[in-house]
């Protein structure tokens, strides 16, 4: 009897498993789909190798913040959240990064905080103050962004080069060294 049970268990486990897996995947593909249009010869898309998708966002002020803008830079747009401990700990190396090393690789951070997953707007201003933040710091109020660029684990970072093209998608925490090499690397 335990033995059944146990079978029964392990089978509905693989089973939720693979429709989890699955639909992600789907997930995944649609992403791909509605997200990439042809321009030219430069597909849009949030792959590697793809023209980043434009998009226009607002920072805590108030300013309107357009990644196009920012052709002719190398731009780190990162996804981000109050609440996430490994978004805490680069930070500050974002801040040293973008200080001492920004002019010199012609460089520009855009942080996009997933503000819909936020409790409030205070919190991300608090959280800028406290970090002590210079780059811009954009609200993606309704989740928009973080879902056209298939943002699931944060922080995420799709590091642009000077002509709009995704080089790197990067999950997880940079330091200031893999930011310089990543800037440098489009030289």
């Amino acid at each position: 009897m335990k033995r059944s049970l146990f079978g029964i268990v392990v089978l509905i486990t693989l089973i939720a498993i693979g429709v989890i897996s699955s639909n992600t995947d789907k997930r995944s593909v649609d992403q791909e789909i509605t997200t990439a249009q042809v321009t030219g010869e430069q597909e849009i898309g949030i792959n590697e190798g793809n023209v980043a998708p434009d998009f226009t966002l607002y920072s805590l002020k108030g300013q309107e913040v357009k990644l196009s803008d920012y052709r002719g830079k190398v731009v780190f747009v990162n996804f981000w959240a109050t609440w996430c401990p490994p978004c805490k700990a680069e930070m500050p190396h974002m801040e040293e990064f973008y200080k001492e090393y920004a002019d010199q690789y012609d460089a520009e951070i855009l942080a996009v905080n997933i503000t819909s997953e936020e409790s409030s707007i205070e919190m991300v201003d608090k959280f800028i103050q406290d970090y002590e933040i210079t780059f811009p710091v954009l609200m993606d109020t309704d989740g928009m962004q973080s879902e056209t660029f298939a943002t699931i684990t944060i922080p995420t970072t799709y590091v642009i080069d000077k002509n709009g093209i995704i080089m790197k998608r990067l999950v997880g925490p940079m330091s200031k060294e893999r930011m310089i090499e990543l800037a440098s690397s489009t030289e």
